[in-house]
């Protein structure tokens, strides 16, 4: 670089050349803007760093801050030594070197670049020193909290133009106010406000977009952490699905290892490391990791880690679920310049995924408990109004028919020993129907000769495990609100066949009906209708998938047919 600046310094040889004559010079604008050129393309250079762009990312990380301020103080130097003199004063591009610190590096590195590059043009002297000098370092503080108040993110190049033209405005200004003797800065502003005004404006306007190429690099990384976070939330969903716990920690941070290509992968709940893979972490309750994860569980903020204290560098990000942290994740990197914005992208993509998951997983448990809960009520509930019936039918029979009342009284105990056993969630499907013939046999002798049951069930299949209570709740269903209602023959037909995928099981009955508007309402979760109905149709789509769950046809007193089909591969 300095060899090239020498080469150009005795190429134009005008520097500290004294310019005479009033007019504009063609040449003093050719030599600002060769000076700026030359300013602008080091910054190209360094702006391809992959480091820089991190640097400029996260400047108030002590060691970007430095780099940035050596830098661009570097950058304004340039822009002053270039310069040409006129009239005992210089006219130079120092003010964009200044502006580029302030609007890359904040309102501190700003501040110390303007100062610095404003010292350097003191010592220079000249009867302008003092206020260029002040003005360079105003330039600095002021690019700094234009890009502290609006965002890095939000800087473009007409706002790098209009700041450049208001400090170029603001150091004319000073300097006819301020600058003795007057005449002389009159005469040295005829000279070189036009000229040193323009190339300040385009010159910043240049390397804004330089910035502009930085801001699409970091959408390009942005775009290769999104698919990354993709892939890695695709291939960790079925563990993490079981929440958080040690062995879907495992699995996952060994998947993210292999997708992301980074060092180490440490993932931990709110107050325990549950795993950690890759290089060996230094971990302890007493060791520095141990407190910036702290750190990051207080702030519920992402956390950028440096490389000191033996730590490796890397981002811990925060899984919140619900406002509250669930756990961290840490993606490390043993080298600082291994370190790029698409790590950052991934950690806080990934932690966004990851928290949704496991938001996920704490929903299908509690979908699960609270359908436990329902089946738990199912398998205790005999309606009051029938136990009282069936008594009163037995009682009846005692006088009449001895063997018919005893025969219902084991019916009775069959089903009160049913209701109050522990069963497990999958069942034989003969099982299943010990019950429901029992219910029959009772129901039968409250019909009379008015009800007739057909029951077909190929016998291939009565070991098949089939979900618990999953036929019996349709056949009460048809009986109480299909067939009581009806006054003439009333018929309930149960089926059961398949082929080499599906058990189809059916239940049938010719009473009063569905209307097509009840119909629609009986799966919705808000609805009092049908809650064995609803019970049974969601533990059918929680087992094999949303595919799965009953199907109701019905027509307005001609009668319903319910209809389920049971993977024969998944519970085989």
């Amino acid at each position: 670089m300095l060899k090239a600046i020498n080469n150009f310094q005795r190429r134009v040889d005008l520097s500290f050349i004294e310019q005479d004559g009033d007019m504009v010079s063609l040449d003093l604008v050719i030599n600002l803007f060769s000076s700026v050129s030359l300013v602008v393309m080091v910054a190209y250079l360094i702006g391809r760093s992959r480091y820089l762009i991190h640097c400029i990312k996260y400047p108030n990380q002590p060691k970007n801050m430095l780099l940035l301020i050596v830098i661009f103080s570097i950058v304004s130097m340039i822009g002053t030594y270039s310069g040409v003199k006129v009239h005992g004063a210089y006219a130079n591009t120092r003010i964009v070197g200044a502006l580029m610190s302030g609007f890359m590096g904040g309102p501190f590195v700003g501040a110390v670049v303007g100062i610095l590059s404003g010292l350097y043009r003191y010592l220079l002297g000249g009867f302008t020193a003092h206020i260029c000098g002040t003005a360079t370092a105003v330039a600095g503080v002021v690019a700094g909290i234009i890009r502290y108040r609006i965002g890095f993110a939000n800087l473009t190049w007409q706002k790098a133009g209009i700041v450049a033209l208001l400090m170029e405005i603001m150091q004319k200004v000073s300097i006819l106010l301020f600058a003795e003797p007057f005449e002389r800065a009159l005469a040295l502003e005829k000279v070189i406000a036009l000229p040193t005004t323009l190339v300040t404006v385009c010159g910043s306007i240049i390397f804004f977009f330089i910035v502009e190429d930085i801001k699409a690099a970091q959408e390009q990384h942005g775009a290769e952490a999104a698919k990354v976070s993709l892939q890695i939330a695709s291939r960790t969903q079925p563990y993490l699905r079981q929440g958080l716990t040690e062995a879907s920690a495992q699995k996952t941070a060994e998947i993210i290892l292999e997708l992301t290509g980074v060092d180490a992968v440490l993932i931990a709940d709110k107050e325990n490391i549950l795993t950690s893979v890759g290089k060996p972490l230094k971990i302890g309750k007493d060791c520095s990791l141990s407190h910036l994860l702290k750190k990051c569980v207080d702030e519920k903020d992402l956390l950028v880690l440096p490389d000191v204290d033996g730590i490796y560098c890397g981002v811990i990000a925060p899984l919140m679920v619900k406002g509250d942290v669930a756990g961290l994740i840490y993606l490390a990197r043993s080298k600082q310049l291994d370190m790029s914005d698409v790590d950052t992208h991934i950690a806080k993509g990934l932690a966004q995924l990851l928290a949704v998951q496991i938001q996920l997983a704490e929903i299908d448990a509690q979908r699960k408990m609270r359908e436990k809960a329902e089946l738990k009520a199912l398998q205790a509930q005999i309606n009051p109004h029938f136990l009282f019936n069936t008594l009163s039918i037995i009682m009846s029979f005692c006088r009449t028919d001895a063997d018919m009342a005893r025969k219902l009284i084991g019916n009775l105990a069959t089903m009160l020993q049913r209701s109050f056993a522990k069963r497990n969630d999958l069942i034989a499907l003969e099982d299943e129907l010990v019950g429901i013939e029992a219910y029959l046999e009772i129901v039968k002798a409250r019909f009379g000769n008015r009800l007739s049951v057909n029951i077909e069930i190929d016998n291939q299949y009565n070991h098949v495990q089939i979900p618990v209570l999953c036929i019996q709740p349709l056949v009460e269903n048809a009986v109480q609100h299909g067939l009581f209602p009806k006054l003439n023959a009333c018929e309930l037909s149960i089926s059961v066949h398949g082929d080499d995928y599906d058990i189809v099981i059916q239940v049938c009955d010719n009473g009063i009906g569905i209307s097509e508007d009840k119909i629609s309402t009986i799966f919705d979760n808000n609805s009092s209708i049908g809650i064995g109905i609803q019970n049974v149709h969601r533990r059918l789509q929680s087992l094999y998938g949303a595919g799965y769950g009953l199907r109701i046809s019905s027509k307005l007193g001609q009668g319903t047919s319910v209809m389920l089909r049971i993977p024969t591969k998944k519970v085989s």
